[in-house]
């Protein structure tokens, strides 16, 4: 008889297991790339409470729709969420309520979605450190049953910390880099805690033009799932401007030499293919197609977005820079787009809240007295949908 129970038991807990986990079976890191696509770009902060009015840099299930009429079915959902913390260092209550729900829409729209969240400042603090801790394991924990569409990507900046001390003695870029994958190694425990199989998203420390994914420690030597035989479920990100600077001397009907030399460049992030020393320089897209070549880790890339940068009329003439025209941004936009096709990766280079207009509630039209900015997001929206109609 207790035998017998005992069994009941087990089949009774395997059964609710079941019934709590994802709906969907794993996804491999390279199908999860391939569904996210070119992506979008959306930093969100939490609405103040009982503030329901829709705003570019808060939330509308309009603005997900809007996107996959463009062919975007994926992208990167960026929280600033360090103001978001009780008194005990545990995240309100609303802020998970609002969250869930806006990964529930994407999740109906069968969308790939990256979830960044930053809980802290550069300064890694012991309070720092505990809302990284107990906010990803909430975060989590609320998290756990949605499809494995949903990846994981804790936002750590470490950029800045050169020259400062830790503990009274300088901080050396090997001391960063190990902190960063110490970091990373005690999250990847937090995110097996609450799904084995959950796709998490890491970067580098340092800039895109480095590269710097030699720096990472994949896999992570606490991981749970390297004493059960499952697969590591890790991707990399990388950010950086990938040599967008050089891209201003591109203009119609560049010869097909000098134009493909311009895109070789910015592969490469923006420098020479060969050091001083004639030895062959691998940085920026190449070095992170030189990992995955060498790991099987797959990757996707964010920030590429000329316009975003700065590379505007208004912008560049206050700085002092050479303007690009919006036809050189566009020209920019559609040689990355086309480059993430053909290298079978992913990025997030539109920032949404730029694309959309709140005082129509879509996407920017061309209206009277719009500025250069606009003017862009209407010609980029109009690249993404022949891009969707291809």
């Amino acid at each position: 008889m207790k035998q017998f129970t005992i069994s009941l038991l087990l089949i009774f807990q395997a059964t609710l297991f079941a019934q709590q986990g994802p709906p969907d079976k794993p996804l491999s890191p390279q199908e999860w790339v391939e569904k996210m696509n070119y992506g979008s770009w959306w930093i969100f902060n939490i609405p103040p409470e009982r503030d329901n009015a829709i705003k570019v840099d808060n939330y509308s299930p309009r603005i997900i729709d809007s996107l996959q009429a463009l062919g975007i079915n994926g992208g990167r959902l960026h929280w600033q969420a360090k103001d978001m913390f009780d008194r005990n260092n545990h995240l309100y209550k609303r802020s998970l309520d609002f969250v869930e729900k806006m990964v529930d829409d994407f999740m109906e729209r069968d969308m790939a979605i990256c979830l960044q969240i930053s809980f802290g400042d550069k300064e890694m603090s012991s309070e720092v450190k505990q809302r990284y801790y107990n906010g990803w394991r909430e975060v989590s924990e609320r998290m756990k049953n949605k499809s494995h569409l949903l990846a994981m990507c804790p936002v750590i900046e470490f950029h800045g910390w050169e020259g400062e001390t830790y503990n009274g003695k300088p901080l050396t870029r090997k001391m960063l880099q190990d902190s960063l994958n110490w970091l990373y190694d005690t999250l990847t425990v937090i995110f097996r805690e609450s799904n084995p199989t959950r796709i998490m998203s890491y970067k580098p420390w340092g800039a895109a033009k480095n590269a710097e994914f030699e720096t990472l420690d994949f896999p992570f030597g606490n991981d749970p799932a390297s004493d059960s035989g499952n697969p590591f479920y890790y991707i990399a990100s990388f950010s950086g401007s990938y040599g967008i600077g050089h891209w201003e001397r591109w203009y119609p009907g560049m010869p097909a030499e000098k134009l493909q030399a311009l895109k070789d460049e910015t592969m490469n992030g923006g420098r020479s293919l060969v050091t001083k020393n004639g030895k062959k320089r691998v940085s920026g897209i190449n070095a992170a197609l030189k990992f995955r070549e060498e790991t099987g880790i797959p990757f996707w890339c964010d920030h590429w977005e000329p316009n975003y940068w700065g590379k505007s009329k208004k912008k560049s003439q206050a700085q002092g820079k050479k303007v690009w025209s919006i036809e050189q941004n566009i020209a920019y936009t559609e040689f990355f787009m086309d480059t993430l096709k053909a290298i079978g990766s992913g990025g997030a280079g539109l920032q949404t809240r730029r694309f959309w207009n709140d005082k129509i509630n879509d996407l920017y039209r061309k209206h009277p007295g719009m500025t250069e900015s606009e003017r862009m997001s209407v010609e980029v929206i109009k690249l993404f949908r022949r891009k969707a109609e291809d």
